[in-house]
């Protein structure tokens, strides 16, 4: 297995991030898998693992990722001055981060909570973050991310970046590396600005890019409206029944959240507002 080290640079809103060493592999088990190895052997960080494809990608909740050649696949590593109480942030500023950079390209990207990228109502990627903490401060922040480009694609509720961009007819992501600069950009914007302005600025950066943000969704068969999310990352949801509501915290390990139909919103939407 091939590994070829670059070292590029990124200009973020008022900070130059520079000489990033960059690891790019052929085929890896997973980007995260190997990033992990590299900090073992205690390389300064940041840095990014970057391959075409993985035998073993990562989701959330122990999920695989489907991860074919043709798609992007990279792992931002950094030492971020946060505690441990703050790790559902990572996820959450590098979906910002991400969502911010691609709309600048005409590509509108969405974030159903906690970690996937929509893009025109089916996934187009997905985060995965993991850390290592000591003394309660996270020491090693691992920042999966892969991004369906020009791979095959098997699910329905998927979507490819290069087939919206032709069907769109929006040139201005040429290719695999203006992509790679673009998503790497977003992570290290994301952080740049969680770093200087504080998490809280997030929420509300992070609601605006919500999927199922003011709209009906479904919990174990009862009616909810989705709230957003707070300073923790947590989904908020109100839910009505029998002429009561009540609003429902979900932490990040929580799932089974599922939206009406377009076409049911505005049958109920007048129960919650």
């Amino acid at each position: 297995m091939e590994e070829i080290i670059i070292k590029l640079s990124c200009n973020t809103n008022s900070r130059h991030f520079n000489e990033i060493r960059c690891y790019i592999y052929d085929i890896v088990t997973s980007t995260n898998i190997k990033a992990w190895e590299l900090c073992k052997k205690n390389i300064e960080k940041p840095f990014v693992v970057v391959a075409t494809q993985q035998t073993a990608g990562k989701g959330q909740r122990g999920n695989s990722w489907q991860s074919s050649l043709g798609g992007l696949y990279l792992t931002v590593v950094l030492s971020p001055e946060m505690v441990f109480t703050n790790i559902n942030h990572l996820t959450l500023f590098c979906g910002v981060g991400i969502a911010e950079e691609l709309n600048k390209y005409n590509v509108p990207i969405q974030i159903k909570w906690l970690n996937d990228l929509i893009l025109d109502n089916k996934k187009v990627g997905g985060i995965l973050s993991e850390v290592s903490s000591q003394n309660g401060m996270i020491n090693n922040a691992i920042i999966g991310v892969g991004i369906n480009w020009k791979n095959q694609i098997y699910l329905d509720n998927s979507v490819s970046l290069d087939s919206y961009i032709k069907k769109t007819k929006n040139y201005l992501i040429n290719s695999y590396n203006d992509l790679l600069n673009i998503i790497i950009k977003g992570i290290f914007t994301g952080y740049n600005d969680y770093i200087e302005k504080g998490g809280h600025i997030f929420i509300d950066k992070y609601n605006q890019y919500l999927v199922y943000q003011g709209k009906p969704v479904i919990y174990e068969g009862i009616e909810g409206f989705v709230l957003g999310i707070d300073e923790n990352g947590n989904l908020i949801v109100k839910f009505s029944s029998k002429g009561a509501s009540s609003r429902v915290i979900f932490s990040p390990i929580e799932y089974g959240i599922t939206p009406y139909n377009e076409s049911e919103i505005s049958k109920i939407f007048e129960r919650f507002t």
